[in-house]
């Protein structure tokens, strides 16, 4: 009756038919039945009538002429309840309009639950169109061979938007985040659109910490939600029931899908992908046993046009790792390679971000470092200048490179010994300190005498700055360099070897 009324008063106020069922939300059928059972009623001012003799007017009982109520078509009714912003109430408003004799609004509602519940297609609470994805892994596996023959088990992702029951599953190759993620991505371009809301259950690949009232988030899963402009609504730990549909759409997967491609071989995840995609479509396709029309034609009439827009870039994946900056200012992204922050964090906590390309470096939410991510084992090190202290810049550009060219303008010998330094450790930035000591002793040296240390070093293998400045020294006395790393001249007599 708040309805009517409100269609009433709109109209008194000058608006027409389809204003009036613009304003109150409600069919413009339901607009021109009620100011036409009010006009023939002959009221003036029917706002001014109690609500029970205005409900009278509008809602008539029937008159007893024997005739059979006209019952409501439910299978309608299921249908428009899953369209956004569409009540039970309203439907029913619509029914009565339609049918003066028709059922209270109690036994609308308690015969729509029976029509429900005789139902198996559908699960006991409705969804609106649009409103949600529900996620899980398939309890099944399947298997396919690799390259070299070798079985391997595929895991089967499984996704299902419960207003129309269709459903998107894909086998990957194993359960971890980053298949977790790709999953969810196929799910949206296959479904041409984005739910609101994500209900996962408790897996780790979604839940990091799980709470009765509130979960704490995988970091990359939520990167990946807020990118599509969606939200993650985890289940309540141990209650299946907060995502029955995905549960049956997983018996389903594992009943029509996983079961009759059993016997199968394939002969690699691609090939068992692209047999699962057809069975896929032909589960979609197949019509329903009490309801007309199928998965894809529901999902199609009622729910593709609810989904959000997909973002004009796909998700990047990502991972996220908690680091403290050393006190060289760089923060070690694995075990070989480390990256720069500006040195005023040295010593900090600070949190990793990074994908195939980047990596990003966070301090209290603030982005404080950006690199191009370094995949060449060989180079350890990655560091921005900009993040140096003044008293470090003067070293930044030290390269092998660099030492080689300027050891080549004093000679061969010393060009090649100091390439022996480079080359004697696992990493040549070890003895970059050790190079520039040795090569600004030629500022103090003739050329001949720094190529004549140069070559002796090399035939001692001196790889120290101390010995080599002692040999040098040694050379301009014109005396034997003795100590005991360097060998004698008795060590090449036969008597020396016994």
């Amino acid at each position: 009756m708040e309805k009517a009324k409100e269609i009433l008063r709109l109209s008194q106020m000058g608006l027409s038919q389809r204003e009036v069922a613009s304003g109150t939300g409600c069919s413009l059928g339901m607009v021109n039945a009620v100011l036409a059972r009010v006009m023939e009623a002959g009221v003036q001012d029917p706002l001014s009538l109690e609500t029970k003799e205005l409900g009278s007017i509008i809602y008539p009982a029937g008159k007893g002429n024997g005739k059979r109520k006209s019952e409501p078509d439910f299978g309608y009714v299921d249908r428009e309840i899953k369209k956004k912003g569409i009540t039970l109430f309203l439907l029913w408003e619509e029914y009565k309009m339609s049918n003066p004799e028709g059922c209270m609004y109690s036994q609308f509602c308690t015969k729509y639950r029976a029509y429900r519940k005789k139902n198996t297609v559908y699960m006991r609470k409705a969804y609106k169109a649009g409103e949600r994805m529900m996620v899980d892994w398939a309890g099944l596996t399947m298997k396919y061979s690799n390259g070299s023959g070798e079985e391997k088990t595929a895991y089967v992702f499984v996704a299902v938007l419960p207003a129309s029951s269709y459903m998107y599953a894909q086998p990957l190759d194993d359960m971890k985040i980053e298949n977790w993620i790709a999953g969810h991505i196929n799910a949206f371009e296959y479904f041409g659109g984005v739910p609101r809301l994500l209900v996962p259950d408790n897996t780790r690949t979604a839940v990091t910490k799980a709470g009765r009232y509130e979960a704490e988030l995988n970091k990359t899963y939520k990167e990946m939600a807020d990118h599509y402009g969606t939200a993650i609504v985890p289940t309540r730990p141990y209650r299946a029931t907060d995502k029955a549909p995905v549960e049956t759409g997983v018996q389903i997967v594992e009943r029509r899908i996983i079961a009759k491609l059993r016997h199968t071989r394939f002969l690699s995840l691609d090939e068992l992908s692209e047999a699962f995609d057809v069975e896929l479509q032909l589960l979609n396709d197949q019509p329903f046993q009490k309801l007309p029309g199928s998965r894809s034609s529901v999902f199609l009439e009622i729910e593709r046009h609810e989904l959000m827009r997909l973002p004009s870039l796909r998700y990047e994946y990502a991972q996220f790792k908690q680091a403290k900056a050393g006190f060289d200012y760089h923060v070690a992204l694995d075990k070989a390679h480390y990256y720069s922050v500006p040195y005023h964090y040295a010593g900090r906590e600070v949190l990793i971000r990074w994908t195939m390309r980047t990596v990003e470096v966070y301090s209290d939410g603030d982005r404080i470092a950006c690199h191009v991510r370094n995949m060449d084992p060989r180079k350890r090190y990655v560091t921005e200048p900009s993040h140096m202290p003044d008293s470090h810049r003067a070293v930044a550009d030290w390269s092998p490179g660099r030492f080689k060219s300027w050891a080549a303008k004093t000679g061969v010998k010393t060009m090649e010994y100091i390439t022996s330094l480079l080359e004697h450790k696992e990493h040549p930035e070890q003895m970059f300190r050790t190079c520039a000591a040795i090569l600004r002793l030629t500022a103090s040296v003739t050329r001949q005498r720094m190529e004549e240390a140069c070559a002796l070093a090399m035939a001692r293998h001196i790889y120290s700055y101390t010995y080599f400045s002692q040999l040098l020294e040694a050379t301009k006395q014109g005396k034997p360099v003795i100590h005991e790393n360097l060998r004698g001249k008795d060590y090449f007599k036969g008597d020396a070897h016994g």
